[in-house]
């Protein structure tokens, strides 16, 4: 009777580590109200390196502002940091956690860093939108790549768009309706992007 006492005493506190390590699904409307700025940009440059006590390695990315969604507006270039990247052939991932990559045409959710002036992308990957054309039209999609989960096939400009679906998203107008109606407190009826 001890043993398997022990035992299921030890596979809960083994589960219990994997379960706090998931990323909690918010609703659009909260991850809306909640970000600062929510932007619509590119990446022009991105680059790693070690935070001051050499633990954790930060990737910075300036990103080109060419919209802001909602009533919020800022500056023309913000400079984004998001835990992983690679410095000195020594790479750090934080799983599940967005990648940015130079070229990418981006919506995020941005929420200020405490210390820097710098911006995190807010709530994860639900944070990040790629934007692709389709037919002359702007289209968003849930970007499917996340760090610690391969590499996606790369172009001079970024991940390859016919690595992902081609069926999914929604248009700029489609989300700029979300993001105002969530940020006035009104229902939002939320798309699938996937």
């Amino acid at each position: 009777m001890k043993r398997i006492t022990l035992v299921l005493i030890g596979l809960a506190l083994l589960a219990m580590p994997l379960a706090a390590s998931q990323f909690q699904q918010l609703p659009f409307d909260q991850v809306a109200r909640e970000s600062s700025f929510v932007v619509r940009g590119t990446v022009e440059q991105t680059w790693s390196k070690w935070d001051d006590s050499h633990e954790v390695i930060f990737t910075y990315a300036t990103v080109r502002v060419h919209r802001y969604f909602g009533e919020a507006t800022g500056p023309d270039t913000l400079v984004v940091r998001e835990v992983g990247g690679m410095v000195d052939g020594y790479v750090q991932e934080a799983i599940g956690f967005p990648g940015i990559r130079t070229g990418e045409n981006v919506v995020f959710f941005l929420s200020p860093v405490e210390e820097g002036g710098e911006y995190r992308i807010h709530a994860y990957n639900q944070g990040k939108y790629l934007v692709v054309n389709r037919g002359g039209v702007e289209v968003l999609i849930e970007d499917p790549f996340k760090q610690g989960e391969g590499r996606p096939e790369r172009t001079d400009r970024g991940p390859r768009v016919n690595a992902i679906d081609s069926s999914a998203g929604i248009t700029i107008d489609e989300f700029a309706g979300m993001v105002e109606a969530a940020r006035a407190g009104d229902a939002v009826n939320v798309v699938d992007m996937k």
